[in-house]
């Protein structure tokens, strides 16, 4: 097996610090969360006969609160993943994305193009990597949906058609609310459609899927060596 190689250093050092930060500005939304539950100081209920749960709003902003921190996390991870492809291409094995996969990084976005090009150099179709690509992707689709997909009316950001599509049970969903996505579309589709919803679990699990995918390409890293010198014979 191959030795961890630079990139694959960085980017744990970029997930630990992800993982630690979600963690460390979590604990006092979920505490608050905690508290209301429970009923604890300072949130035992006052004496009412009008049926509404006390301290609805400060459980909501709570819970928008964690769920915009997630977002900011797997905004962080999007970048950390695109950095390392572009850090690993050219300081592993050295190579730039060529007229095949510039379509692709244009139509499906740099997770597809940096598969097909790794997938060329180690010889692969993918199956023979445990790691969800599916999993992978939607963490840039969730990122761009986060940053570009929402309104000044709500902080609620919904999943986008083409991304429902590609994966009608998001990765970055209340379980709830993806079983509940019968599809449309129409003026209150966006309203309707899941909403992006980063919980620790779901982030957490995309972290280890592209900790898993580094792995891999430094584990078969012969492959890329065997792609190199095919290049200069060529």
């Amino acid at each position: 097996m191959s030795s961890e190689s630079q990139s694959t250093w960085f980017l744990r050092y970029r997930t630990d610090f992800i993982r630690n930060y979600y963690d460390t500005a979590a604990e006092p939304f979920e505490t608050i969360k905690r508290k209301i539950e429970a009923e604890a100081p300072p949130y035992v209920p006052p004496y009412s006969e009008d049926g509404e749960p006390p301290f609805l709003e400060e459980f909501d902003n709570a819970d928008t609160a964690l769920n915009v921190l997630g977002q900011s996390c797997v905004s962080l991870l999007s970048d950390t993943l695109k950095l390392f492809f572009e850090d690993w291409s050219s300081t592993v094995v050295r190579f730039e994305l060529d007229d095949r996969e510039r379509p692709i990084l244009k139509k499906e976005g740099f997770v597809a193009a940096y598969r097909a090009a790794l997938g060329e150099i180690y010889q692969t179709d993918w199956s023979d990597c445990p790691v969800r690509f599916d999993v992978i992707e939607q963490v840039v689709l969730a990122r761009n949906r986060s940053q570009h997909g929402g309104s000044l009316m709500t902080l609620r950001v919904t999943h986008d058609p083409r991304t429902l599509d590609r994966h009608p049970r998001p990765h970055f969903a209340r379980p709830e609310e993806a079983k509940a996505w019968t599809g449309g579309d129409g003026p209150w589709s966006r309203y309707v459609a899941p909403a992006v919803s980063v919980s620790r679990a779901s982030l957490f699990s995309a972290i280890d899927e592209i900790e898993a995918l580094a792995d891999w390409l430094d584990a078969e890293v012969h492959r890329a060596w065997a792609w190199v010198g095919r290049q200069g014979k060529a």
